[in-house]
């Protein structure tokens, strides 16, 4: 097992089975993979497990996490699900996985998809999942912070598990987008990482936001929803951003803009406060604004109480905005990133 190529530099970790002894091979690969990716059980698709073979390449683009995986079948399980802090259930991560070759049986709280190549699934780390390959497979995976995802959690439970197919519409997108970026990642440079982000989390959320959509909603109640996050988004810097304000400029009551948002399991506050933050976290942890003071960044985006800052940004993120910066610029320049719960 010591023959085993293992290399991880900066936040990139690499485990192939190639050059460990054939009889060990599957239970090294379970033993890295559930130290690296997180707790999870691995279980071999056959009886011969000297057959096996498996290669696995994880990396990290800001709160990004990706993996591309190249196995031999197994089921791979999380029973023990990753914490939800007790913030709104903000902890944790959503997988996208995006299947690339092979066939996938991915099932959450009973739901089960079948995927083939191409194909999409969600899966919340804050709640048992399993995925079943019954045949050598490809699959790419990133890990969002559920944070990061302006759509709530118990919303999401209603397409995690299950098959987003990439025939049309956002998923077509996601999916090739996703794959991209897992293998550029590592190119990219610092000052390209916000902008790479913004554009995973808002695929996701457009991703989602469709699929949940296509389920209730009708076309031009969305399309005004739609419009509404447009402004907002575009004046987040104001700090006299108010429900009032967004229902004049669109010209509708302040019970229907609220109306609209709870369709979405929102509120108007909380969607301006969950935008601020994220985009205040993201400058926290760029060296780009390294020499910028918190109070500046949060001001930027439309938060002039620091004090309130603070205590809204620990209850999100679960650690001080200084705290946050501290650790996001040492990942940066050093740690592995994958070593820890997912």
């Amino acid at each position: 097992m010591n023959g085993a190529r293992q290399v991880e530099h900066r936040l990139r970790v690499s485990v192939n089975t190639e050059s460990v002894a054939a009889a060990e091979r599957f239970d090294y690969w379970a033993h890295e993979v559930s130290r690296i990716f997180g707790a999870l059980e691995s279980r071999p698709g056959g009886a011969d497990r000297s057959a096996f073979h498996a290669r696995a390449v994880g990396d990290s683009l800001g709160p990004l996490r990706f993996a591309e995986i190249d196995a031999a079948p197994q089921t791979v399980r999380r029973v023990e699900p990753a914490p939800a802090r007790d913030d709104g259930g903000h902890g944790g991560h959503y997988k996208v996985a995006v299947q690339i070759a092979g066939a996938c049986l991915v099932e959450q709280d009973g739901v089960r998809g079948a995927l083939g190549p191409g194909d999409i699934a969600l899966c919340d780390t804050t709640r048992p999942y399993s995925f079943t390959y019954d045949r050598g497979f490809r699959t790419v995976l990133m890990l969002l912070p559920r944070a990061l995802l302006p759509v709530r959690p118990e919303l999401m439970r209603t397409i995690t598990g299950r098959r987003l197919g990439a025939d049309g519409g956002v998923a077509a997108v996601v999916g090739p987008f996703v794959r991209s970026l897992s293998r550029q990642s590592a190119a990219c440079s610092e000052a390209a990482v916000t902008s790479l982000t913004d554009g995973a989390v808002s695929l996701v959320t457009a991703l989602a936001w469709e699929r949940l959509a296509a389920r209730e909603r009708p076309v031009p109640q969305n399309a005004m929803f739609a419009r509404i996050r447009a402004y907002i988004e575009a004046r987040l810097a104001h700090p006299d951003l108010t429900p009032d304000a967004i229902a004049a400029a669109h010209g509708v009551s302040r019970r229907y803009l609220f109306k609209l948002f709870a369709a979405e399991g929102l509120t108007v506050a909380g969607w301006i406060r969950c935008r601020r933050l994220e985009h205040c976290a993201r400058e926290l942890a760029s060296p780009a604004a390294a020499d910028q003071p918190i109070s500046r960044v949060a001001a930027r985006w439309g938060l002039l109480d620091g004090r309130h800052f603070s205590r809204l940004f620990k209850s999100v993120y679960g650690q001080t905005p200084r705290d946050y910066r501290r650790r996001s610029l040492a990942e940066g320049g050093a740690g592995t990133g994958w070593n820890r719960r997912r």
